[in-house]
C-alpha cells in the first residue's frame, strides 16, 4: 500500500494536489509554516483516524474536504474526508477502482461511508488475517481484532516523535496505545500467526477441560464412598412405607438404578370416595349442629322471657289481692243499707243522719269492683302463659337429644378423618422419599461406571494436551519473536553505524517490551532515554523504522509500504530555522548520511517501500533533487496564495 497523492478542496471547489512516486524516496522540502507538517496529519486523518490533528490555521480555514489515494498491487482506493467542524468525526467517502483512479471533482464529493468502512476496506486489501488480541487474565481491556489501525503506528513519525528519547512509535504516549503496539508487534513481525493463536486457545481450553474432569473424578471418588449408605437408607425407607417389598435389597449393583426408578415410578392411592364422603358428612353434621344449637338458644330465650313475665304477673296479682282485701274491710264499717245501695247519709258508726252524704263510700265500692274484675282476668292470662312455658320446655328436649346425637356422629367422623390424615402423611412421606431418590438419580447411581468414563476422558484430554503443547513448543511465538527482533536489531546496528550514532560500535537492540532502542555494551544496557543528543534520538528512530519496514517488506507482512517522516534533520538546525537550506553552519554531512540511508534502503527493497520526508533540507545532489516532489519556497505552499487572495478579495 503506497500513497499516490493527497490534496485539499476549498469552499469554492478548487483543488490542491500533491503527487508522490510509488516505491521511492519522496522529499517535500520547504520553508517553515508552508504546511509540510500537516501532510502527515492529513494522510492519517484520511486513512481513518477519528480524532482530527490537522493544525488549526490557514489549512483548516481554507479546506472543505481532504483526500488521499492509496495504491495496492492492482487497485486504488480513494478516501475523502470532510473538514470537520469539531475535534472528531466519523464521516468519509470511499471509492475503489483500477490503477487509473484519480482525484474526484468537487461536485462528486459526498459522504457514503464512515471510518469503520475505511478501516475494513484497507484491512482487507492489506491482507491482514483475522487475528484477535486477547488481553491478559484479570485485565479490564477488551479483546480486539488486528486491523490497519494498528499497522499505521509503524508508518508515521511526526516532528515531536522522531526527536523524542521517551517514545519510539507513533502515538505511543496515548492511553493504551503502547500496550496495543506491544501486543500487535509480534503479529506484524510474523512471530504470531492466527494458527498459533488458535493452538493457544485450544491449549487453554483443553487445560481447563482437563482440570474440570479431574475435579469431577475427585468428586465421584468421594461420592462413591458415601453412596452405599445413602441408597441403603432410601430402600429401607421405601420398604417401611410399603413402596417396595420386604425382600428388596441391593445385592446386585447392576440392578440398583432399576430399583430406585421403581420407587420413583410408585404412585400412592389418591383420595378415595369414602374420604370424600366423610368430608362431606362432616360438613353436613357441623351445619346441622349449628342449626340445632341456634334453635335451642331461641327456645331458651323464649322460656326466659315467659318466666320473667310470669314472675311479674304473680307479684302483680299478690299486690292486687292485698288491695282488694283492704277494700273489703268496708263491709265492717258501712251499713248494709249503704252497701246494698241504701242511704249513704247515715254515719256508719252512730247511725245518725249526716248533713252531707259521704261520696267516698261509692268511690271505694267502685274501685273494689274494678280490682276484683282485673284479678279474675289476670288469673286466666297466667294459666295460658304457664301452658306455653310447659309446651316450650317439652319442645326443647328433642332438640337437646338431637344435639347429643350430632356430637356423637361428629366424633365418629373425626376418628375416620384421623385415619385419613394418617394416609395423607404416608403419601407425603412417599413424595419426600421420591424427591430424594430423584436427587440420587441425578447425582448418578452408576458412579463406578461414570468414574471409569471420567478416567477415560482424562486420558484423552491428557493426550490432546500433550499434542497441543508439542505443537506450541515447535511453533513458539516467543522464539519466533526473538528471531525476528534479532534480525531487525542486526539491520539497526548496521544502519546506526552508517549514521555514526553514539554506541553503534556495540550491538543495537530493539526492545519489544519497553518499545524503545537500547545499546548493549560491556558495561550494561543503555536505553534510548539515557542517551544524549537529539542527533542520536532522531538517528535511532530513523534506523529502527527503516529496519522494521525492511523486515515487513522482505517477509511479506501486512503493513502499509510507506513511511512518513517529519523533520528528521531537525537536530542539525536551530529550533527557529526558517529555511535550513540557507544554514551554512549545519552538519551537512550528517544530513546527507540520513537521506542517503533512506535512499539506499528504498533502493534495496526495489519498490517495496515508499519513504515520504517533509523537511527543511534541500541538498544540491542530483539524486536528492530527483527525489524532491514539492519545493515550497518563493511563495509556494500547500495552500496556494491565490486561494488566500481570492478570499480576501
Amino acid at each position: 500500500m503506497h500513497i499516490v497523492s493527497l490534496g485539499v478542496f476549498n469552499e469554492s471547489g478548487r483543488r490542491r494536489d500533491v503527487e508522490f512516486r510509488l516505491g521511492a524516496l519522496n522529499i517535500l522540502t520547504g520553508k517553515s509554516k508552508t504546511g509540510k507538517s500537516a501532510i502527515l496529519d492529513i494522510v492519517e486523518y484520511c486513512l481513518g483516524r477519528n480524532t482530527v490533528t490537522i493544525p488549526t490555521g490557514v489549512i483548516s480555514d481554507h479546506a472543505s474536504w481532504y483526500y488521499v489515494i492509496v495504491q495496492f498491487a492492482d487497485e486504488r482506493v480513494l478516501i475523502c474526508r470532510p473538514n470537520p467542524e469539531g475535534a472528531s468525526t466519523h464521516r468519509a467517502m470511499v471509492r475503489t477502482g483500477g490503477l487509473d483512479l484519480a482525484a474526484p471533482m468537487f461536485d462528486e464529493l459526498e459522504v457514503n461511508a464512515d471510518t469503520k468502512v475505511v478501516k475494513d476496506t484497507l484491512t482487507e486489501r492489506l491482507g491482514i488475517d483475522s487475528f484477535t488480541i486477547d488481553p491478559e487474565g484479570g485485565s479490564l481491556r477488551q479483546s480486539y481484532d488486528v486491523s490497519v489501525r494498528q499497522a499505521l503506528f509503524y508508518c508515521f513519525q511526526n516532528q515531536g516523535e522522531i526527536a523524542s528519547r521517551d517514545v519510539l512509535f507513533h502515538r505511543q504516549v496515548e492511553n493504551d496505545i503502547k500496550t496495543t503496539i506491544r501486543d500487535t508487534l509480534p503479529y506484524f513481525l510474523g512471530a504470531a500467526t492466527p494458527e498459533q493463536s488458535a493452538v493457544r486457545r485450544q491449549l487453554v481450553a483443553t487445560r481447563r477441560t482437563l482440570q474440570r474432569t479431574q475435579n469431577s473424578i475427585r468428586a465421584a471418588e468421594a461420592d462413591l464412598d458415601q453412596q452405599d449408605s445413602r441408597v441403603t437408607h432410601l430402600i429401607e425407607s421405601a420398604v417401611s412405607l410399603n413402596v417396595l417389598p420386604d425382600d428388596a435389597g441391593i445385592s446386585a449393583r447392576e440392578g440398583l438404578r432399576a430399583l430406585l426408578e421403581s420407587i420413583l415410578a410408585y404412585r400412592s392411592d389418591s383420595v378415595s370416595a369414602e374420604e370424600l364422603e366423610d368430608s362431606r358428612r362432616r360438613r353436613e353434621l357441623t351445619e346441622e349442629g349449628r342449626t340445632i344449637r341456634t334453635r335451642i338458644r331461641e327456645v331458651d330465650d323464649q322460656l326466659e322471657l315467659l318466666g320473667k313475665l310470669q314472675d311479674e304477673q304473680t307479684d302483680s296479682q299478690a299486690e292486687g289481692q292485698y288491695q282488694a282485701d283492704r277494700l273489703r274491710a268496708l263491709d265492717l264499717l258501712v251499713p248494709k243499707s249503704a252497701l246494698t245501695g241504701g242511704d249513704v247519709g247515715v254515719c256508719p258508726l252512730c247511725d245518725q243522719g249526716l248533713d252531707h252524704p259521704d261520696e267516698t263510700v261509692d268511690e271505694l265500692r267502685s274501685l273494689l269492683n274494678a280490682l276484683e274484675t282485673r284479678l279474675e282476668a289476670s288469673k286466666g292470662i297466667s294459666s295460658r302463659r304457664q301452658a306455653t312455658i310447659e309446651r316450650l320446655a317439652a319442645s326443647r328436649e328433642p332438640l337437646v337429644e338431637a344435639l347429643r346425637e350430632n356430637v356423637v356422629e361428629l366424633d365418629a367422623v373425626a376418628q375416620q378423618e384421623a385415619a385419613i390424615a394418617a394416609g395423607r402423611e404416608r403419601r407425603e412421606r412417599i413424595a419426600f422419599l421420591q424427591g430424594r431418590v430423584s436427587q440420587e438419580l441425578e447425582r448418578g447411581v452408576d458412579i463406578a461406571a461414570d468414574l471409569a468414563e471420567l478416567r477415560n476422558a482424562e486420558r484423552r484430554y491428557r493426550g490432546q494436551l500433550a499434542r497441543l503443547e508439542d505443537m506450541s513448543e515447535r511453533d513458539d511465538p516467543a522464539a519466533a519473536l526473538r528471531t525476528a527482533i534479532d534480525s531487525v536489531s542486526e539491520l539497526m546496528t548496521d544502519y546506526a553505524r552508517y549514521l555514526q550514532l553514539e554506541g553503534s560500535e556495540h550491538h543495537v537492540h530493539l526492545d519489544p517490551v519497553e518499545l524503545t532502542v537500547a545499546v548493549k555494551r560491556p558495561g550494561g544496557r543503555v536505553p534510548l532515554g539515557r542517551m544524549g543528543s537529539a542527533e542520536n534520538w532522531v538517528g535511532y528512530h530513523l534506523v529502527a523504522h527503516l529496519a522494521l519496514h525492511h523486515w515487513f517488506a522482505t517477509n511479506g507482512r501486512p503493513v502499509p509500504r510507506f513511511l512518513m517522516l517529519d523533520q528528521p534533520t531537525q537536530a542539525f538546525f536551530p529550533e527557529e530555522v526558517v529555511d535550513a537550506a540557507e544554514d551554512e553552519n549545519a552538519d551537512w554531512e550528517a544530513v546527507r548520511r540520513q537521506f542517503t540511508l533512506m535512499r539506499d534502503v528504498v533502493a534495496v527493497l526495489a519498490g517495496d517501500l515508499q519513504v515520504i520526508v517533509c523537511d527543511h533540507a534541500n541538498l544540491a545532489d542530483d539524486w536528492f533533487q530527483e527525489a524532491v516532489v514539492e519545493n515550497w519556497r518563493n511563495g509556494v505552499a500547500f495552500i496556494p496564495t491565490d486561494w488566500l487572495e481570492e478570499e480576501s478579495g
